[in-house]
Parts: structure tokens; C-alpha cells; sequence
């Protein structure tokens, strides 16, 4: 165990509070996991990281020990006066707010316009999060993040297969996921009722498929109708016309289930979505 490392149920004793099922806390006691995520960073002195849901500080402090600038994010007003007596002399400023609502480019400077994104996640707007850094995928320099093990499963899952899902493909679209590492139930206090994983996103240059209104509408369209075949979940969203006169120009049969799709088909319906939508009277 690292010396600078202090189990976060001594720091919660200190100040008399305990883990509160309303915020989804469960407070990493893992100093393995802990130097994990910090090494994933790849920080140094003056580069900027946000951690969404600092908590108690367990990692903040070993982010901000690396030289960098942390910006701690965390709603929970008794984490933030944790973090204000905990911080010390090390460079942590501390963000009242939500962790999935972030706007990335608020911490970002002319030298460093994207940031680096680490956290471990309350599991029950994990969702949230990712399609938020989605959104912002310029202003990721990477993200290290805590998830569920189910939801790195599903970020890794190649086509056709059950866990493929709107979740890996709108991620891998925009950044490819490698994992860091996979912990147990007991790294965490209170235990979670699941195990979790780290995963490492790092940002695609080009990405796999341009985004776009278009994108997202055939995307949400084939997984909303999973078990249908793509014609058919296609002309539940567009009619019955549109779909078949994009799958066409996609050189795509319709026949295939939308979970067979990669990426890239994906960008090329998309493509023909928008070529017909721009030709039409």
C-alpha cells in the first residue's frame, strides 16, 4: 500500500459521515485500483484533469500529487467540505455540481484545449455520462473511468453479439476503449452489488464515422428494434420508402438485424440518409 494512500473509511470516521445511498456512493478502499487510474492518466505538472465525483478525495489527492490541475467535480455538499479540509496545499479546485451535466470546456486553457476526464462513476448515471462525453469527445484529451463490469462489456462488445448495443457504438464512434483493469466487489465501501472495471478511452482521429443528426437517428432506430431486421426497424423511424431507398444507396441489406452493423455501416447510412434528405423536394 502506498504511504500516501489513506482507506477512505478512516477519512469518513474523521469527519464523522457516513456513505449515502441517495448520492450512489461506494468509496474505493483499493490502493491498487487507485495508482491504476492515476498511471492511465499519464499526467504531469500543469496538465488539467476533471474528476467527476470526487467524493472524499481518495483519488483526487493521488491526481493532484502527479502535478497536475484537478478540478473535482461532486454534488454532495458533505464530500465538497471533505475535500476543502483534505486538499491541503495541493492544486484542487473544487466544482459544486453534477457529474453528468460537466461542460468540459470550462477547465479547458488556449495550451491545453482538451482535458484529461477521470472518476469513479456513480453506476446509476453512468449513462449520462458517457453520452455527455460523447458529445464533447474534441475536448477529451482521454478519460479514465470506473464502470460497472457489465457496461465495460458492453463498450468492448464486437457486433453481433448481446452486448453490442446504441452504448458501444456511439462510444467506439468517437473514442477507442481498451481496459485498465477489473476489480472486485470488496475494492469498494460499501461492496456494490456488482463487480466494476476501469477503462481507458482515448480519442479517435478520424473518427470511425463523421457524427451527425443522421447518425444517431439510424443508430437508435436499429437498437430500439433490435430483433427486427433492418428494413423493418428503419421504416418504424423513417418510412417504409426512405428506409429502403437508404439501405440501397448504403449498399446494405435490410434483411440483417441492426446489432450486426458496425460502425462503419452505421456512417454509411447515415451518409445516405443525409444525401437523400438533402435532395428531397
Amino acid at each position: 500500500m502506498s504511504a500516501e494512500f489513506e482507506d477512505p473509511r478512516t477519512v469518513l470516521a474523521r469527519h464523522g459521515l457516513s456513505p449515502k445511498r441517495s448520492y450512489s456512493q461506494n468509496f474505493l478502499v483499493s490502493p491498487r485500483a487507485v495508482n491504476a487510474i492515476t498511471r492511465a492518466c499519464t499526467l504531469s505538472t500543469g496538465d488539467v484533469v476533471v474528476e467527476l465525483g470526487a467524493g472524499c478525495g481518495t483519488l483526487t489527492l493521488a491526481l493532484a500529487r502527479t502535478g497536475a490541475k484537478v478540478f473535482a467535480v461532486e454534488r454532495d455538499p458533505d464530500m465538497l467540505q471533505v475535500l476543502a479540509q483534505e486538499k491541503g496545499g495541493l492544486d484542487i479546485e473544487l466544482v459544486p455540481g453534477d457529474a453528468k451535466a460537466v461542460v468540459l470546456t470550462d477547465f479547458a486553457t488556449n495550451a491545453q484545449p482538451r482535458v484529461t476526464v477521470a472518476g469513479n462513476l456513480p453506476y446509476a448515471i453512468t449513462g449520462a455520462i458517457f453520452r455527455n462525453l460523447v458529445e464533447q469527445h474534441a475536448q477529451v484529451a482521454r478519460a479514465v473511468l470506473m464502470v460497472q463490469r457489465e457496461v465495460r462489456d458492453r463498450l468492448v462488445a464486437p457486433p453481433n453479439t448481446g452486448e453490442y448495443g446504441a452504448l458501444t457504438v456511439f462510444t467506439t464512434q468517437v473514442f477507442s476503449v481498451s481496459t485498465v483493469l477489473h476489480l472486485p466487489r470488496t475494492a469498494f465501501h460499501p461492496p456494490p452489488k456488482v463487480t466494476s472495471s476501469v477503462v481507458q478511452l482515448l480519442p479517435r482521429e478520424p473518427l470511425l464515422a463523421p457524427r451527425s443528426g443522421q447518425f444517431d437517428r439510424v443508430v437508435r432506430a436499429a437498437f430500439q428494434a433490435r430483433r427486427k431486421m433492418l428494413r423493418k426497424a428503419l421504416a418504424q423511424a423513417l418510412g417504409t420508402a426512405l428506409a429502403d431507398a437508404v439501405l440501397t444507396g448504403a449498399g446494405i441489406d435490410g434483411t440483417r438485424r441492426g446489432e450486426t452493423l458496425s460502425v462503419e455501416e452505421f456512417g454509411a447510412l447515415a451518409h445516405s440518409l443525409a444525401e437523400r434528405e438533402q435532395t428531397a423536394p
